[in-house]
């Protein structure tokens, strides 16, 4: 018997309507339970509401995005021994098509209805900012039950607070400063990278900041700012979501631009092209029907996403470093963003981080791009200036050695005295090596001229193949060569003239005899004194003493000449 009692009492509380009471010490109360009931035939009076079964949920939550109209009940009691002032809070109320409240007794008997329409012609009378506001009455231990009936155009997720009067004119006054902060910082970025493009004329800053101009516009309507700071209701601001349209196709101009897609990822490229095609003709249909193209761009943005997780992936596969940075940052406002869907869809739970998800994403992938933006500034303005000083070069091609290729003597002369003017004004070492190769008379008369000059064209090859970006290779005259070192301290270029040695060892050639033949070269380094020399010759005889000594000292020798 006693097991029976103790079934019944479990069964009658599982059936019970969750209440919310009222203490003394609550002046505001964010996290209770209350129920609610799908309502899919949108014929349904509040007569008849009553009797419905609500399911029980919590006071945050998301219904899903095929629920358009739901009732959604309070219950309340004061446990309190005086009469309380209260104010019901729905706190996206900017994004619903109305809002109908009832106030009924414990008798369930109609005290109060009150309707709210953020798309009425009175909506910032019934409006207070982003919130609907409803406001009622307990006396001591007075139970009532409040019923919402709320109509949304997609997504039916609610937010509901129970305030006194100071704590809803404080939370009203708080309320939105996050997205407000979001916005503002966004803005800036593209504000920042606007101003960059003006002044650089790199289109990478143009299209990112109209990536990040857009999406802006989006957060700032979809997250309510606009409503609570600026009373903007209705269709005008439902139609800031043509920014996120618009956002896939900054975006996919950005990476094309920055990447140089068209150049060097031809495939990826074209499904870029792709991601503005299906993202523009989602926006010019909007310009027809703005509610049909909304419904399909969650389809279109969805296709954006993986597309672009698709494309960067591939493309760092292919070894590019900085698509890294992008990588991660995209990956990051994925999981985001699919935590906030999940939210939408009724999966996940309510918190902050779920319905906040996609402006958290977005503000942590515009602050990685943003990085990478800069670092590629970099990189860019580095090219530049190594395209300065190749250009350098190309004006004086025509000063080349005809048979091996190299630079002559003149334009050596010519090249060395810019190069040591540019090392003296920044203040970089700068150093030569003279090369000489061993016995070459010997060579020539031992397999003629015609072979001689074979070994001069492969070593002038090998000079060139290992020779860095900076370095300056010249045939300075018979069987001489010189090279220039910007950049490079004596030890640095005493390394490397024992590495070009070495190199030059090892090579095998193959002698009109049809016998194998090898060859070496003798090295003296010098390194310029940038400080209180105006003329290379001081440091060219430098290095001409050690090759000398280099040659008297057995040959196949690096000897290195330090200033005087």
């Amino acid at each position: 018997m006693r097991l029976l009692v103790l079934f019944l009492s479990l069964f009658s509380l599982s059936l019970a309507q969750p209440v919310v009471n009222i203490d003394s010490d609550k002046s505001a109360i964010t996290d209770f339970e209350l129920s609610y009931f799908i309502d899919d035939t949108d014929e349904l009076k509040f007569e008849d509401v009553a009797s419905m079964k609500f399911v029980q949920g919590k006071n945050r939550d998301s219904l899903g995005v095929k629920v358009k109209e739901a009732w959604i009940k309070i219950e309340l009691f004061n446990a309190t021994k005086e009469k309380q002032r209260l104010f019901l809070h729905q706190d996206v109320a900017y994004k619903y098509i109305s809002l109908e409240y009832f106030e009924t007794d414990s008798s369930n008997n109609l005290i109060k209805k009150e309707l709210i329409s953020p798309y009425s012609d009175k909506a910032h009378e019934q409006l207070s900012g982003a919130d609907a506001i409803f406001e009622f009455t307990l006396d001591s231990h007075e139970s009532k039950t409040i019923y919402v009936h709320q109509k949304t155009p997609a997504y039916h997720f609610y937010n509901f607070f129970i305030f006194s009067q100071k704590e809803s004119t404080k939370y009203l006054i708080y309320e939105k400063v996050d997205s407000v902060l979001i916005s503002g910082l966004l803005l800036a970025l593209a504000l920042y990278n606007f101003l960059i493009f003006i002044s650089s004329r790199y289109k990478e800053y143009l299209y990112y900041s109209l990536y990040l101009l857009s999406t802006t516009l989006w957060i700032f309507y979809a997250y309510g700012s606009m409503a609570h700071y600026f009373q903007v209701y209705g269709d005008i601001p439902v139609k800031f979501n043509f920014g996120m349209m618009l956002s896939p196709i900054f975006l996919a101009l950005f990476i094309q631009t920055i990447f140089k897609t068209k150049e060097q990822y031809i495939n990826e490229h074209k499904l870029l092209n792709s991601i503005i095609f299906v993202s523009l003709a989602n926006f010019i249909y909007g310009l027809i029907d703005f509610n049909s193209a909304l419904e399909i761009m969650s389809s279109s943005l969805t296709y954006a996403l993986i597309v672009f997780m698709w494309i960067s992936i591939r493309i760092c596969k292919k070894g590019d470093k900085l698509i890294k940075i992008f990588l991660i940052a995209h990956t990051l406002y994925l999981i985001f963003s699919v935590y906030a869907l999940l939210y939408y869809l009724g999966i996940a739970d309510a918190n902050y981080i779920s319905s906040h998800g996609t402006s958290i994403g977005l503000i942590i992938e515009a602050m990685l791009l943003s990085y990478l933006v800069s670092y590629k500034f970099i990189i860019m303005e580095q090219e530049k200036e190594e395209e300065k000083l190749k250009q350098i070069e190309l004006k004086l091609l025509a000063s080349t050695d005809s048979m091996t290729k190299l630079y002559n003597r003149r334009y050596f002369t010519e090249i060395s005295a810019k190069v040591l003017h540019l090392s003296k004004r920044e203040k970089n070492n700068l150093s030569i090596l003279m090369i000489d190769i061993d016995r070459f008379k010997v060579v020539n008369d031992t397999y003629g001229h015609q072979f001689g000059d074979e070994v001069l064209i492969a070593l002038s090859r090998l000079l060139v193949e290992h020779q860095r970006k900076s370095d300056i290779v010249c045939r300075y005259g018979g069987e001489e060569f010189v090279i220039l070192l910007p950049n490079t301290s004596l030890k640095d270029a005493t390394n490397i003239a024992q590495k070009i040695r070495i190199l030059v060892e090892s090579l095998t050639m193959e002698a009109p005899t049809n016998k194998e033949f090898k060859f070496t070269i003798s090295i003296g380094v010098a390194q310029i004194d940038v400080e209180h020399e105006d003329d290379i010759k001081f440091a060219l005889k430098r290095a001409d003493d050690a090759l000398y000594r280099a040659k008297n000292s057995g040959r196949n020798r690096v000897c290195a000449e330090e200033i005087k």
